[in-house]
């Protein structure tokens, strides 16, 4: 890579903890390691090809309170990394963390860099400044609020800077789900029109489908979340940006993106079934294990009802059903089922 160049990894909502019970009541295959799993694929791809810098686009974690070991385990990950490599890591807390990352002496490493308020930071290489730009989640009419707080980060008119605007948000445009909704002129979606245009990029998470838009020609880069966190999710490919920038022909025409390349990581295959007639436990054994065996073995099986007025079609135990499908599923129920029955599965649908 040219010395004038910058290559930067980019990923988002890992929502590291999600199933992960440190003093878990079952013995099932649980989802998550699948996260986990992911997370260390990034850093140890990231450590290969060494890029100037890497970027966390919010939701590290998967809420709010998270067990103290958990939390030592991924920031003792990222102060492992970052101690190995010298590759400085950026992280704008999400709204799963309500806006604010577990305190750690971990974070207090001088290559660990947190959005914990509107601020921007600089980062140097031989003669490249880049300037890092963000603020952390927030709730409410951002459409109103947005051009105050990009100028509380400290935003600058200077186009030829490197200049990076990093949020966790949703923008004009992003769309989420099967069905394609589409967030726009909302007041907590911010207006596409009012990024400023001397941004090389917005790097942005907080929507799960990975997704480029374009304000004006400003790239807005949503990777995406690592891991498939819901059935919504079931058909999208997911992993991660790594991402080359570039400057001008002059001092005065600011950089751009020269090259980006998703990578996709490994998401086990998420599988609904539904259950529309009501079965004996001998025929319902034989109908699912008939149903499981043309699946991946890795699949994440989800049993629903047509309705919430047709419990009657599955009156059997999780237990029981457990006991049908192959140890290497994932087992969540649907409909009025669900909570119930993940409850009792040990899992959580959210």
């Amino acid at each position: 890579m040219p010395k004038n160049h910058i290559k930067i990894i980019f990923f988002s909502d890992s929502h590291l903890g999600f199933d992960f019970p440190l003093r878990p009541r079952l013995k099932i295959r649980r989802r998550g390691p699948d996260f986990f799993n992911n997370f260390y694929r990034i850093l140890t791809y990231a450590e290969r090809v060494h890029p100037d810098f890497i970027v966390h686009g919010g939701d590290l974690f998967f809420r709010s309170r998270v067990a103290p070991a958990i939390v030592d385990k991924v920031y003792k990950t990222l102060f492992d990394f970052v101690n190995r490599t010298d590759i400085p890591v950026y992280i704008v807390p999400g709204n799963h963390e309500r806006s604010r990352l577990p305190q750690s002496l971990y974070l207090a490493h001088p290559l660990i860099h947190v959005f914990n308020r509107p601020r921007h930071f600089v980062f140097e290489k031989d003669k490249i400044k880049v300037h890092l730009h963000g603020f952390p989640f927030q709730r409410g009419s951002i459409r109103e609020n947005f051009k105050d707080l990009l100028g509380q980060c400290g935003w600058s008119a200077n186009t030829s800077h490197l200049q990076l605007l990093i949020l966790h948000q949703s923008i004009d445009g992003a769309q989420v789900g099967p069905s394609d909704y589409t967030f726009k002129n909302k007041k907590d979606v911010i207006n596409i029109r009012d990024i400023p245009g001397n941004a090389a990029a917005v790097l942005c998470g907080h929507i799960h489908r990975r997704q480029v838009l374009y304000a004006e020609k400003i790239p807005v880069i949503y990777p995406g979340s690592i891991e498939r966190t819901s059935f919504a999710e079931k058909d999208e490919p997911k992993g991660f940006y790594e991402i080359h920038f570039s400057p001008g022909s002059s001092a005065i025409k600011q950089w751009s993106i020269k090259e980006t390349k998703f990578h996709i990581l490994p998401a086990r295959p998420m599988i609904d079934i539904l259950i529309d007639q009501t079965y004996s436990e001998k025929h319902f054994k034989s109908w699912l294990t008939e149903q499981c065996r043309t699946l991946p073995q890795d699949s994440i099986l989800r049993l629903r009802l047509r309705d919430d007025n047709q419990r009657r079609y599955l009156p059997f135990q999780p237990s029981f059903i457990r006991s049908i499908i192959p140890v290497s599923f994932t087992l969540q129920m649907g409909t009025e089922y669900r909570n119930k029955a993940n409850r009792k599965l040990g899992q959580k649908e959210e």
